[in-house]
């Protein structure tokens, strides 16, 4: 599997290609949704974007741990689900919400592995 690798200091984070192909699409169907093209957008509006599309690696990044490793670790969760997972998950809502984005109803979803 291709990954795709950021250096940060004394880091790496390394994301599966279909997460940073995940992330790419939704990035253009936020911008789509708000002005239709980043050129129509404000600086706020593109710097909220941005966070969401950031919150979302971290989120993608957590599910994909625990699709490999489970989401019980002996008798409790996940580290990353126990500590931080429900305040990234709503920390991207709020921000959906900031741009002004709702749901529309029920709408099918694309899982990673489709993609």
């Amino acid at each position: 599997m291709k990954r795709a690798y950021y250096r940060h200091k004394g880091y790496s984070l390394t994301k599966p290609i279909q997460v940073t192909r995940y992330l790419s699409a939704t990035r253009k169907a936020l911008v789509r949704d708000i002005g239709g093209s980043e050129s129509n957008l404000s600086a706020q509006q593109v710097i909220l974007i941005d966070g969401c599309i950031n919150i979302l690696a971290i989120i993608r990044s957590m599910e994909l741990y625990i699709a490999k490793d489970s989401v019980m670790k002996g008798q409790q969760l996940a580290p990353c689900l126990r500590h931080s997972y429900l305040a990234y998950r709503n920390s991207l809502h709020r921000t959906l919400m900031q741009l002004g984005i709702k749901a529309n109803g029920p709408v099918e979803l694309k899982y990673l592995n489709d993609m």
